[in-house]
Formats: C-alpha cells, structure tokens, sequence
C-alpha cells in the first residue's frame, strides 16, 4: 500500500505497509544463526536472523548484479525489499565466495573479503572481542559488549530505508546529520542523486534533494501533521512522530513501531 500523502506529492519517499506475525514463519534451516560473535562468523550461504525471523540479513548481490554486498531484508514475505546495506559504497566480488562477517580482536563487526581485507566495519572502541551482534526484530543490527550494552547500531546509519523507530535528522551541536539516500539503481545500492532529511529550522520539515537542488519538502510540522501535505488525515497521525529539541539542538522525525510498516527513497523519479 502507498501512503496517499506521498501520492500526491509528485517524489520519491515511498511508504509501504507489510504486516508481519510470527506463526507465519518457516521452521529453522541449518544455515540460520542467531548471532555473530569471535567463534561463530556469518560465511556465504548462511543468514542471520531476528528472534521471530521477521528479518534475516546475509550475503546477497542485487538483480543479478556481479557485486556482493552485506545487508537486511524481510524474511518470508513476497516484498524482497533491502532495508539496510553495510558495504554499500565497497562491494565484494560475486566469485568472493570466502568473505565472511567477523568479531574481530578489537570487538567490532567487520566484513572480511577472501583475502581478509577489512572491506566494512562498526569501528566503534570496542573494549574486548567478547561482543557479539545480534539482529532486533525492528530491523536493527546491533553490536553489544559482555554485558549486552549497545555499543552500535544500524538504526544510527540508515541507508534508503526508513524503518519503525528509526530516526532521521540534524544535531547541529554535533553535526551529525541522518538522512536517506536512495540506491544509485536497482542493481547499485551505492548512494544515488536522492536525500530525504530533516531541517533544524523552527518548526522543521522533511526535505528532498536530487543532488544538490531542492526537490520536495514536506511543509512545517504542526505538531501532528506536515501543512504542505493536505491529504495527511488522522489515520497518518498516530504513527508520525516529529521531535524538536532547541536545548539539545536536536530533530528527529521517526515511526513508531505499531506499524510494521517501512519508507524508503527510490532512485527513479516518479509521479505517484
């Protein structure tokens, strides 16, 4: 299902509903794990999975492509969506079938190619190599010491997809900004032309760039809707959260996870 707002807003944020339940998932398979850790590394043909194999993630190299590449998809469901991809700036090799994803000795998760180049890595101060990573039911790759305390996680490097609870945004203290990029096409998950972020400006908005030019914005937030969208109703208001905190210097505009449902920024222009 497209969401009407982004129906008659003429760009590229697609907004699709896939409800999920657990009791539809198939029995466990020999090539499934449950987490990665300095014994047990994630090789070819193998998949990680979310407790209630709501997603997997593994080795996949998209339509046909001759590149590998690291990333998170639905599990059991007929929309094969890539909701996250690790490398997607530095992919392996189609015949690099002896690339694995490690806990390396410093504690981090890293992709190794045949050669055992670090090609992709969480490169966090891991304090030893007793992390593990482990895959959330939301989608979320994660990186916990010993103890279980996160130390990374996917959610805070979003890719094209906005999944629920994933932020995007600006801390204009830091710098840091979150943003969507698209896919450079459907084969080359490596950045494409398309941005969706968030302004600092009071109140914010979302806003879409092709390069360097404006492409959409979505009008001031009102605290329960965009004012540039008109047809978002009620039924959109429940699941829309935006966040302004002026001390912090702080912006985040996230879903809530009482839809399973997910947005992403295609690299095709589109009118919807």
């Amino acid at each position: 299902m497209v969401l009407e707002f982004v129906h008659h807003c003429s760009y590229d944020c697609v907004f699709v509903y896939s409800l999920l339940v657990c009791s539809l998932f198939q029995a466990l398979q020999s090539s499934t794990i449950y987490n990665i850790t300095a014994s047990r590394p994630l090789i070819q043909n193998q998949t990680l999975v979310s407790p209630c194999k709501i997603f997997e993630l593994g080795f996949f190299g998209p339509n046909g492509s001759e590149k590998q590449y690291v990333g998170i998809w639905y599990k059991n469901t007929t929309f094969s969506k890539v909701v996250w991809v690790a490398n997607r700036d530095k992919p392996l090799g189609h015949k690099d079938q002896s690339a694995s994803l490690i806990i390396g000795g410093d504690g981090n998760l890293k992709l190794l190619d045949g050669r055992k180049n670090a090609i992709w890595s969480t490169n966090v101060m891991a304090k030893s190599n007793y992390s593990a990573a482990v895959l959330l039911d939301f989608g979320n790759l994660v990186l916990q010491d010993g103890n279980a305390n996160k130390m990374w996680e996917s959610f805070d490097e979003p890719t094209d997809t906005l999944l629920p609870n994933m932020k995007i945004g600006v801390n204009v203290k830091t710098g840091k900004k979150k943003y969507l990029i698209s896919w450079k096409g459907e084969d080359d998950p490596s950045p494409g032309s398309f941005v969706l972020g968030v302004t600092s400006e009071t109140p914010p908005q979302l806003f879409a760039w092709n390069g360097s030019s404006p492409y959409w914005r979505s009008g001031q937030w009102d605290k329960s809707k965009f004012n540039g969208i008109p047809t978002m109703s009620n039924k959109y208001l429940s699941g829309h959260q935006l966040v302004q905190n002026i001390n912090q210097g702080t912006t985040y505009y996230f879903r809530n996870y009482y839809n399973n449902s997910f947005g992403y920024v295609s690299s095709h222009r589109k009118d919807l």
